[in-house]
């Protein structure tokens, strides 16, 4: 191609700014990546136990020498053993605790205790039922390392009051609550998170808080050589952990609301757990709620959030608030229960491995039967494998309580760093045994060896055996598309980025349904970006499951599906981890590559270039994320193979960030190469920065000059003496 032929389209690309045509996309080649190892970290497992005699009353005697704890049969060594008494206040073990060379060993939060109340599907009565436990429980714990929250669960977790230790408080917010209906429990509880927020961002405005207004960054505790942090030091940490943690609960319980609809009591709770399990120490949920059912399409992710908690040190004492009835709750339905139970764990400990019996292939619809007839099964499952009990069929909280508080208070804790080698996602059953003949342990039953997420993400339902995946040590290739992060802009102190998945659904199964006329494509992806330690900072996913008509497949299967995400990433290098099942055939591919997210600037600066699917046009639309621009948004492509010819376009999309100190206006210069070979290059001026301070642009190249072969195009924004580049690689066939 000439100088000429360049030039006239690069003054085309000029004109044609934020107006781009809807190119037919196109099946490319696959980028075989090398996948890194995956990480395991040598996590501690902290477990909290409570041992009591044939009569029921705790035994604080037993030596480390008594006990031992095994996960998966095999016995574990551990690393810490002690009985912990929480009668003083938080900050007693600071004087024990002598600081070295300025260096302060303490965590003020591993001394307190923390027991969040949470009500569901409460009457009247029930309501009276929880408001006189909470005054049985504030009358039997006075102990001020001891903080108390009030949670509801009514279409999605709300808030009613935040943690503290002021008993009156807490008594006047459940007495000023207890008529509310769900208009005002969420009123309440977008205050308590606004008020939670100013926390954050203001830090605690006293002379010995060293809080930077940040809401990622917390006070800080500093003392001298022979004296530990001050008591202010202290509380200010104290409050800015517990606001952090209840800030975050309340935005997952919101996004859970948004994402899965009929799952609320499940993810609610699942909010909770995975907020609370950023603290240390001890914590206690009292959850208050007639009837807890668990459908057959939830109980993964029932399993999930046990296993979390139990990974986060959360024991549930669940709560009847029926309180003495006059009919059986539990007979009916306790042989079909314990069967299918059994049947269950039979089946998950054998990791699906041998034949299948009838009883097991019944075990859903013997449990479902068991699940109509016994109303408190799933309150007693919820409390026994977190380590708790269950209150009911009784009248009498004091006695009840009384043993939860004590619990509360005084405990073992154990630790030991369990001997991971896969993150295979299995269940890891823990068992106790003590060498003291008529004691009995209450600790927690397992967890699944699943990633930690940091920043309490959720993981939901359907990506159990999507995360799994990640973690297989066997290629998985059954699906085959493409990934990639795609960076935009950098101002700080985080980089922006779109992650995309993209995979061809000629790869994907339509399944032929019952009815004869309709068939249902069912594809959940995943992507999540791991830091260089090897935990999961991000985590996407879409479940993904559509019902079209029979006649409709062949149309649908020359397309893309494509699903695009964004986030903010610190300077650093990560791995980004993708993974799309497809259902229909049982088949799954995974995708793993590492890039390098760099240091945030104020300079001129130009994104990734991204080849664009089709744009579309929005009137007043917001800028929801980097492939917005004023009057529409992009959908982009993975695709590098492109269709040349007469009437085709070759579009692409890319953001120019000027330096706001700089007074000149920047300008674009596009150098084309084909196999290496430089062809040409024109300038073209950029239009005016927008409000956001970036200038979003879209490339409408005419693809009737380009001949069939690889291209690359190099980008170049001048800005005074400032320069930015970036560049593109295609192919035309």
């Amino acid at each position: 191609m000439s100088r000429s032929a360049f030039a006239l389209a690069a003054a085309f690309f000029c004109t044609c700014g934020l107006v781009a045509q809807t190119p037919a996309t196109q099946h490319a080649p696959e980028n075989s990546t090398h996948p890194p190892v995956v990480r395991v970290s040598g996590e501690e497992v902290a477990l909290d136990m409570v041992f009591r005699d044939k009569k029921g009353k705790a035994v604080d005697d037993i030596r480390p020498d008594e006990v031992h704890v095994y996960e998966n049969g095999v016995e574990e060594h551990l690393n810490s053993f002690r009985f912990v008494s929480g009668t003083n206040a938080a900050v007693t073990d600071a004087a024990a605790t002598a600081p070295s060379a300025g260096s302060i060993p303490l965590d003020p939060m591993r001394n307190i205790r923390l027991v969040t109340l949470v009500f569901e599907n409460l009457d009247l009565q029930g309501k009276r039922f929880f408001r006189q436990a909470l005054e049985d429980i504030v009358k039997m714990a006075p102990e001020q390392n001891l903080y108390f929250s009030v949670v509801v669960v009514d279409q999605k977790l709300n808030m009613i009051l935040p943690f503290t230790n002021d008993r009156q408080a807490l008594l006047k917010s459940v007495d000023k609550s207890m008529m509310w209906s769900f208009t005002q429990y969420d009123r309440n509880s977008a205050e308590i998170e606004s008020q939670l927020h100013q926390t954050l961002t203001n830090g605690e405005p006293t002379s010995e808080s060293n809080a930077t207004g940040d809401e990622t960054t917390p006070p800080t505790l500093s003392g001298s050589a022979t004296s530990g942090p001050s008591q202010g030091q202290i509380n200010n940490v104290v409050n800015w952990k517990m606001a952090k943690m209840q800030y975050d609960m309340l935005q997952q319980a919101d996004a859970s609301q948004r994402e899965a609809g009929a799952r609320g009591t499940i993810d609610a709770l699942l909010s909770l757990v995975r907020a609370e399990s950023q603290l240390p120490g001890r914590k206690v949920i009292l959850y208050f709620n007639p009837s807890l059912f668990i459908p057959e399409i939830a109980k993964e992710q029932y399993n999930y959030m046990i296993s979390a908690a139990n990974r986060a040190n959360i024991t549930f004492y669940t709560v009847d608030p029926k309180g003495l009835v006059t009919w059986s709750q539990e007979n009916a339905g306790r042989s079909q229960l314990s069967g299918a139970s059994g049947e269950s764990r039979n089946e998950q400990l054998s990791g699906g491995v041998g034949a299948v019996t009838q009883a097991e292939a019944q075990v859903d619809e013997t449990a479902e039967n068991g699940i109509r007839s016994n109303p408190l099964l799933w309150l007693k499952d919820l409390a026994e494998q977190t380590g708790g009990a269950t209150i009911a069929n009784t009248n009498d909280l004091n006695a009840p309580l009384r043993t939860v508080m004590n619990e509360v208070k005084s405990y073992y804790e154990a630790s030991y760093d369990p001997h991971i080698k896969v993150l295979d996602g299995k269940f890891r059953r823990i068992s106790v045994r003590i060498d003291r003949p008529g004691i009995m342990v209450h600790s927690r039953s397992g967890y699944f060896a699943l990633p930690r997420l940091v920043g309490g993400q959720q993981l939901l339902a359907y990506e159990v055996p999507l995360l799994k995946a990640l973690s297989s040590t066997t290629p998985l290739d059954g699906v085959s598309f493409h990934a990639a992060a795609e960076r935009f802009s950098e101002r700080g102190p985080n980089i922006q980025y779109m992650v995309t998945l993209q995979v061809p659904l000629k790869e994907l199964t339509f399944a032929p349904q019952k009815d004869g006329k309709s068939a249902l494509l069912d594809a959940p992806l995943l992507a999540v970006v791991r830091n260089s330690s090897g935990d999961i900072v991000e985590k996407f996913s879409k479940p993904f499951a559509v019902q079209e008509p029979l006649s409709a497949v062949d149309r649908f299967k020359k397309g893309y599906l494509i699903q695009s995400f964004p986030t903010e990433l610190a300077p650093g290098t990560y791995t980004l981890e993708a993974v799309i099942m497809d259902g229909g055939a049982n088949k799954i591919g995974v995708k793993k590559s590492t890039f390098t997210v760099p240091q945030p600037t104020d300079k001129l600066a130009i994104s990734d270039v991204v080849i664009v699917d089709r744009a579309d046009k929005l009137k007043d639309n917001k800028i929801v994320n980097p492939f917005y621009y004023p009057g529409g948004k992009i959908s982009p492509t993975l695709n590098t193979t492109l269709k040349g010819g007469p009437g085709n376009f070759l579009p692409f999309y890319f953001a120019v960030y000027p330096d706001p100190a700089i007074k000149d206006s920047p300008k674009l210069t596009m150098a084309f190469y084909k196999q290496g070979q430089y062809l040409g290059s024109a300038e073209a001026p950029l239009p005016p920065v927008g409000k956001d301070g970036r200038i979003p642009y879209i490339a409408d190249l005419p693809a009737d000059k380009f001949t069939p072969g690889s291209y690359e195009i190099r980008l170049g924004v001048t800005q005074g003496t400032s320069t930015a580049e970036e560049k593109v690689d295609f192919n035309v066939d």
